[in-house]
C-alpha cells in the first residue's frame, strides 16, 4: 500500500527553526514525514511539464515508511515558499494542502543564512557584507561560487523579504490553511509553538518534552575535508549513490529488524560530524545593519500586517544606539 499525497508542507523559510520542527514532526507517531526532509520534488529544476501524473511512480519513495496508522504525512522543501509553481503543483494534486510557514528577523536569518551557505560550499565569499554586495552581479550570473548549484541561493535580499513570499502564498491558499509561527516565539517556547502546529493538523499531543534546537551557526575545520564530505568526486559520489540504492534494496527484507551500521557509514559520519565546528553569530557593522533596516522595513511591515503583529523592533536600532 502507497503512502497517501502529503497533507501538509513546512516550506520553509530557511534558518527559521524548520529542521527542529520538521524532525520533531517526523517522530509523531500520527505523522508520516518524508525522508529526506526537503524533497524538492515540485520544484521547478526537477519538474518536466506536460507530466504532472508522474508523482504516482516517482514522489511515493520519499515515504516508502508510511503505514496505515499515519493520519497525516508530510514534506518539509524550504524552497517551495519561493517557488509559486511548485505551489500551483502541490495545490493541483492536493487542493487542500495545508502549509506552515516559519519566519524570523531578517537581519538575524540573512547572516545566519549566509554562514550556512558557506557550510554547505554553496558560498565561496567568507564575508557577508561583500557576498551582500555581490547580490546583483551573480542575479546576471557573475562571480558566481564554483561549487554553487543554484544562484537563489544567494540572493540574500529576496531570501529575506518574507512578508512578500507569505503574501504571494496566501493568494493561493487559504488562510486558515496556512500556520505561520515567528521564529521569536519559537525560540522561546518551543513546546508551545510545536503544540500549536499538531492542533493545526488536527492531531493530538504526544506528550514530547525534547525540544532541543538543531542545526546552530556551524562551520568547518578543513574546506577540503568539507568538500570531501559532502560534494565527493564523481567517483566517489558514484560509488556513495550505489552504496545508498543497496542499502533502499536491502530495506525492504530488514522489515523493522535492527542491524549494526557498516562500519564505513559509521567513519563517514564519525568525521563528518569532527570537522563540522560550532560558530556564534557575528554582529552586523553598524553601517550593513542601516543598509539592512532599510531594505527590509517595508516588507517587515507587510510581514507584521499579515500577521496582525507590531514587528517593527526588527529594524530598530540595537540598545544604547541612536
Amino acid at each position: 500500500m502507497r503512502a497517501p499525497f502529503p497533507d501538509f508542507f513546512v516550506p520553509g523559510a530557511p534558518r527559521c527553526g524548520t529542521t527542529a520542527l520538521s524532525s520533531w514532526l517526523s517522530e509523531h507517531p500520527l505523522i508520516c514525514f518524508s525522508k529526506p526532509k526537503e524533497t524538492f520534488y515540485f520544484s521547478t529544476p526537477t519538474w518536466r511539464p506536460g507530466d504532472e501524473t508522474r508523482w504516482r511512480q516517482e514522489y511515493p519513495r520519499f515515504f516508502q515508511h508510511w503505514k496505515p496508522e499515519h493520519q497525516k504525512v508530510g514534506e518539509g522543501t524550504v524552497s517551495y515558499l519561493y517557488d509559486g509553481e511548485a505551489q500551483r503543483r502541490i495545490l493541483k494534486i492536493q487542493p487542500d494542502a495545508r502549509f506552515i510557514v516559519m519566519v524570523r528577523n531578517p537581519l538575524e536569518m540573512v547572516p545566519s543564512l549566509h554562514q550556512r551557505m558557506l557550510f554547505l560550499l554553496e558560498e565561496d565569499e567568507p564575508d557577508f557584507a561583500r557576498a551582500w554586495r555581490l547580490q546583483e552581479r551573480r542575479s546576471s550570473g557573475e562571480q558566481l561560487p564554483p561549487l554553487s548549484t543554484d544562484p537563489r541561493l544567494l540572493l540574500y535580499a529576496e531570501a529575506g523579504c518574507l512578508g512578500a513570499q507569505l503574501e504571494a502564498l496566501l493568494a493561493r491558499v487559504p488562510r486558515e490553511h496556512c500556520h505561520v509561527i515567528v521564529f521569536d516565539d519559537f525560540r522561546r517556547d518551543p513546546a508551545s509553538a510545536y503544540r500549536g502546529v499538531l492542533h493545526f493538523l488536527g492531531l493530538p499531543d504526544d506528550g514530547r518534552k525534547d525540544f532541543r534546537p538543531h542545526q546552530a551557526g556551524q562551520h568547518y575545520r578543513y574546506r577540503w575535508l568539507q568538500r570531501l564530505m559532502i560534494r565527493p568526486p564523481g567517483i566517489t559520489r558514484t560509488l556513495r549513490q550505489e552504496r545508498l540504492q543497496n542499502a533502499d534494496r536491502k530495506a525492504s527484507r530488514r522489515r523493522n529488524r535492527q542491524r549494526p551500521k557498516p562500519w564505513s557509514k559509521r567513519m563517514y559520519r564519525r568525521v563528518r560530524d569532527w570537522n563540522r565546528i560550532a560558530v556564534p553569530a557575528a554582529p552586523l557593522p553598524t553601517e550593513l545593519r542601516e543598509e539592512l533596516c532599510t531594505r527590509f522595513s517595508p516588507d517587515v511591515a507587510l510581514l507584521g500586517e499579515l500577521l496582525g503583529r507590531n514587528l517593527s523592533h526588527w529594524c530598530a536600532p540595537p540598545e544604547g544606539v541612536e
